[in-house]
């Protein structure tokens, strides 16, 4: 049975949540992706699944009503935020305020990361922090945020678009006390090419997964757009390695190694499928002056009068927040992500091809190690660079004294 086309396919699991059976589980493709395999000895034919999978149903999608550049003044808790915090404080604000629940992306106790639920405060700090990986949604998350809404519980719902649209597929109907938000979405790694590349990293610091209490990919520190690792509940890092010579960030970020589906995106455009789209204001003050620093802040557009609504009253009910309302057309200048979906990198079609070879760790560092080493070496001649100057312009100021 086809639930939908292989390069469509998300692994949003609205199929496995709409299956009363349970006959569909998620298995790893040729290339380490997940997708749903149907087991027809059990399958009733009901077309649960057919029905539930957005790529077979005509969603809705809004034009952006606001868009704000949003930060928390907040420094601390914006310390291990991608950007603006934005998502932390609409996650308090919903557990305090709301005595509702919050869905996100964390990492299990085996470092993969899922989409799971809280509704305890002492829990957010660890939902925060992008994560360049698919996260893993699990055969009843849908089914549990139908649960509490039905129980009027109100739940903030946050996820990729195509995470977002699963979750709308699936519950069929609105729900009043439902807030979904977006995250503007680059694309996403199988969980395998960053669950292999976390036990490589660790295998050679001499380490166990038990060890590692956190991984993340950005920040607002010197440690934003680099993956690192930390241990001793985060509080010291045993790994770091930007962008620019890590081997996994790298091909995520070229777009080399991410799931089929992300380079067809049926999400990637100006119109949103969530109440709120959040992600980094890239391009903030480039053609419209900015009065405030730009570096690590929000975009946040308010895509339906139920996202309005919400966002305005954690506004209120939240005085470390600013919001400095911009024109979205200045997000829609930089692209791709709000305007088409990323392009296949010209490696692309060498790392799937050496991938049935040898596997992800060996395909990734064969395909990109000429870009990793010009990186490197650029980084080193940059270095000396700086301290040749560095005396020459102590002795130029000398002179100019004497």
């Amino acid at each position: 049975m086809v639930i939908c086309p292989a390069n469509k396919c998300t692994g949003c699991y609205a199929c496995i949540n709409a299956c009363a059976q349970d006959c569909i589980t998620m298995q790893e493709d040729e290339y380490g992706e997940l997708h749903p395999v149907v087991d027809e000895n059990s399958c009733l034919n009901c077309n649960l699944c057919i029905k539930s999978c957005p790529n077979n149903i005509n969603l809705a999608f809004e034009y952006p009503k606001k868009c704000f550049a949003s930060w928390i003044s907040d420094r601390a808790k914006r310390k291990t935020c991608a950007s603006g915090g934005i998502g932390t404080v609409m996650s308090e604000f919903m557990i305090n305020h709301k005595n509702g629940i919050v869905f996100g992306s964390r990492y299990n106790e085996n470092f993969t990361p899922i989409i799971t639920y809280t509704e305890k405060i002492n829990e957010l700090e660890k939902f925060k922090g992008s994560r360049y990986v698919q996260s893993v949604m699990g055969k009843d998350v849908f089914k549990q945020v139908k649960l509490f809404l039905k129980n009027n519980r109100f739940v903030l719902f946050i996820g990729t678009p195509c995470q977002v649209a699963g979750l709308l597929s699936f519950l069929r109907k609105p729900f009043d006390n439902l807030v979904t938000v977006d995250l503007i979405c680059h694309g996403v790694c199988p969980t395998k090419y960053f669950k292999e590349e976390i036990n490589y990293i660790t295998k050679n610091k001499g380490l166990s997964l038990k060890d590692i209490t956190d991984v993340r990919f950005r920040g607002n520190d010197r440690n934003d757009f680099c993956l690192s690792l930390w241990v001793n509940n985060s509080s010291r890092r045993v790994y770091r390695k930007p962008h620019t010579i890590q081997y996994y960030l790298a091909g995520f970020l070229l777009g080399v190694s991410m799931r089929e589906n992300c380079y067809s995106c049926n999400y990637a455009r100006p119109e949103r499928i969530s109440d709120i789209t959040i992600g980094d204001f890239i391009g903030l003050g480039k053609t419209i002056p900015f009065s405030h620093p730009k570096k690590n802040v929000s975009s946040v557009t308010l895509n339906t009068k139920n996202g309005r609504l919400f966002y305005e009253d954690m506004a209120v009910h939240t005085p470390a927040l600013l919001n400095i309302e911009r024109d979205y057309k200045e997000r829609l200048e930089y692209k791709p992500s709000l305007v088409e979906p990323f392009h296949r990198h010209k490696f692309r079609p060498l790392f799937l091809e050496r991938y049935l070879e040898v596997g992800y760790l060996k395909a990734i560092r064969e395909v990109l190690r000429s870009y990793v080493w010009k990186n490197k070496t650029m980084s080193i001649v940059n270095l000396w660079r700086m301290v040749y100057k560095i005396p020459r312009r102590v002795i130029h100021m000398t002179l100019n004294v004497h």
